[in-house]
């Protein structure tokens, strides 16, 4: 009897080993045609319960990567994260791509030297890889463009977004007041079904709308019929006058994907209508992600089909009218398309293309990239940095028509799509000084300033109380501001605004030269009794150059002036050759000596003390003249710095009247030409 029981048991056991053989290589058989299907997470749940029962620790790390794809591909990083660090701690795994996807969900969980890292070790193993030379960028861009942001302005609108995901936003009228986006929101009063590939909800088409007071209505599901479907139905997109709509819609069977394809309807009577399926690609080819040219002839949208460059591409298709059939599908070529996905593609009014790459060096994740064709037809490729992107996925940008207003995706908030909407405000780029006596130093009030722009456009305002004058700028422009005093003889500064893109306040002083006083001209120097310009004077002597060009109508009087060192007839002599030395200087660079007087002085015109000069010493009193005598009674500091004052150069104004000679003109023709 005890020996029938223990064979009962025997068979017993070995029924269950066997039942539980086979039900493991079903569920492995079911985990195996659901990844390979595409759905992701039914695959998961099968892989998580092989996990469960799996006792070797190469089983198990086998399990963890497959694990951490199925995570990764439904775009949950986070705890992607969490098996691929199971698979490394294993020391067991021998797959090739482990470390540049544990890198790639590193980077969009914003562990930037984590990432970097893991791409580093990515790279020891597989040199080849140019993949990876993309993603280390990426980490340093990351870190750049986090520190540095744009002058977008990002906002999270609360109205339109649920605690589902919502995405993919179009501008259905014309005013941009009403909005349709894909939303994985339930349906009211129905169950919600589940898509195998991502694990959330269906998603649908719904609408909302913004009043004249800029208040939101709720959203509502869209309720024509054509704009429905039992799975996923989204992206859509508009025509130039909202008549039109394009949008995704996806159809599946249990471990069947037949694909995405692009729909099209009319607007007809107030509700959608007519509706086709656009037969662009083959039925057995998944597209999605349409947008249409201003014009309605070119389309253009996402798909991985052959004559791509790997993963999802961006495609276009051309039609000679809006009756006509699309033409056959064209690449947009390897500028745009890379190894990795480019999706969600948004072509502008002027012709700027818009979309998402996780290929291209960005923050990580997918990232929205702007694209400009050059003179020569080769796109320009351009990441929008931060705060448009982040380290998570932003797609799905749209525009407010030629405004740098609008809307776009992204799932930066606890990994869950939401919309967003952006501006870039209005560009501050100012220009701003003081008008002042360039003796004195003094405020100029109620002079007249001018600014004139390459554009055609002239401005003319008067300087304040405290000869302060300010002017807004636009960008790509260059400037001239002109100063004008009676008593003064006119000045002007340049700058551009070429290279500006960013707020920015250029800060221009206008210093005028009175007609009836000397001015200083700084920074001339000569060595001790010589009278030959070195190269830091004639550096200095580019102000005077500016002079005569801006005003060319004066003649001067250059007066040189020593110290009282050395014997006083020797110094006059001295003091007229360093004069001369300068008219011949000016000569040189072509202008009429009969515009200029070589004076010398010698010690014989002593500075008096201004306001600004006692500032440099206390023994300096304001009036004093520094001649020979009151320097003697000075320290010996004191003494050298009251000879430097006295050596200088000065302009002195003769006359306004002089008139240019013909090169003057044909000098100015020609340098205004060469700025142009």
């Amino acid at each position: 009897m005890l020996r029938t029981i223990s064979t009962y048991i025997l068979y017993l056991l070995f029924f269950i080993v066997i039942s539980s053989c086979a039900s493991q290589k079903k569920i492995l058989q079911n985990a195996q045609n659901a990844f390979e299907n595409g759905e992701y997470f039914a695959a998961l749940e099968f892989y998580e319960r092989l996990l469960e029962n799996e006792k070797s620790r190469a089983g198990q790390a086998q399990y963890h990567y497959i694990i951490a794809e199925c995570y990764r591909l439904t775009n949950n990083p986070r705890r992607a994260e969490v098996f691929y660090r199971r698979v490394i701690n294993t020391r067991r795994s021998r797959e090739k791509m482990l470390y540049f996807w544990y890198g790639h969900v590193l980077l969009q969980n914003g562990k930037i030297s984590d990432a970097l890292a893991a791409f580093e070790t990515y790279k020891q193993q597989n040199p080849n890889d140019s993949r990876v030379n993309n993603a280390i960028l990426s980490c340093s861009l990351a870190v750049v463009w986090k520190d540095n942001p744009t002058r977008y302005d990002v906002e999270l609108i609360r109205a339109i977004n649920s605690r589902d995901h919502d995405f993919a936003p179009a501008y259905a009228s014309g005013d941009f007041s009403t909005i349709y986006f894909t939303s994985s929101r339930p349906r009211a009063n129905e169950n919600p079904k589940v898509n195998p590939i991502t694990g959330t909800n269906y998603t649908d088409i719904y609408e909302i709308r913004n009043d004249r007071r800029g208040r939101w209505t709720d959203a509502i599901l869209i309720s024509d019929t054509v704009l429905q479907s039992s799975f996923d139905i989204g992206t859509p997109a508009f025509n130039a006058s909202r008549t039109e709509i394009y949008f995704t819609r996806c159809d599946q069977e249990f471990a069947k994907n037949f694909g995405c394809g692009i729909f099209h309807a009319q607007l007809r009577a107030g509700g959608w209508s007519d509706l086709k399926r656009l037969e662009i690609v083959p039925d057995s080819i998944s597209i999605g992600h349409p947008s249409l040219s201003a014009d309605g002839l070119t389309l253009y949208f996402a798909a991985r089909m052959e004559g791509g460059y790997g993963g999802s591409d961006i495609w276009k298709v051309t039609r000679e009218s809006s009756t006509s059939s699309w033409g056959r599908p064209e690449n947009l070529g390897s500028e745009i398309n890379t190894p990795g996905d480019e999706l969600f593609p948004y072509i502008r009014e002027d012709g700027t293309l818009f979309f998402s790459s996780d290929y291209h060096p960005g923050m990580g994740g997918l990232d929205i990239f702007r694209a400009v064709k050059n003179n020569v037809g080769e796109w320009i490729i351009s990441n929008m940095q931060y705060p448009i992107n982040s380290h998570q996925d932003d797609f799905g940008i749209v525009f407010q028509g030629s405004k740098e207003i609008g809307l776009f995706s992204s799932n930066r908030l606890r990994g869950q799509d939401n919309i967003f909407s952006f501006e870039l405000p209005e560009l501050q780029i100012l220009a701003q000084g003081k008008m002042i006596d360039a003796s004195t130093n003094r405020p100029l009030a109620e002079g007249e300033v001018t600014l004139i722009g390459s554009d055609g456009t002239i401005q003319t305002t008067q300087t304040r109380i405290d000869g302060s004058y300010q002017f807004r700028l636009q960008q790509y422009t260059d400037y001239i501001i002109v100063g004008s005093y009676e008593g003064f003889l006119r000045n002007k500064v340049q700058l551009t605004t070429n290279n500006v893109s960013d707020n920015i306040t250029f800060e221009r002083n206008l210093e005028l030269i009175t007609i009836n006083k000397p001015i200083e001209i700084p920074n001339i120097f000569y060595e001790s009794g010589q009278w030959t310009l070195n190269d830091d004077s004639k550096k200095a002597l580019a102000v005077l150059l500016k002079l005569l060009e801006d005003n060319p109508n004066i003649t001067i009087e250059l007066g040189a002036h020593t110290d009282m060192i050395g014997d006083e007839q020797a110094n006059m002599i001295l003091s007229r050759r360093r004069a001369q030395a300068i008219v011949d200087y000016l000569k040189e660079h072509n202008y009429d000596p009969q515009r200029f007087v070589a004076k010398g002085y010698g010690e014989s015109q002593p500075v008096v003390i201004t306001e600004e000069t006692a500032k440099l010493d206390t023994a300096f009193v304001v009036g004093i003249s520094l001649t020979p005598e009151f320097i003697r009674t000075l320290p010996a500091e004191t003494q050298e710095l009251a000879n430097q004052i006295n050596r200088r150069t000065e302009i002195r104004i003769l006359s306004t009247n002089y008139i240019p000679r013909p090169e003057y003109f044909f000098r100015n023709r020609n340098s205004m030409s060469a700025s142009r």
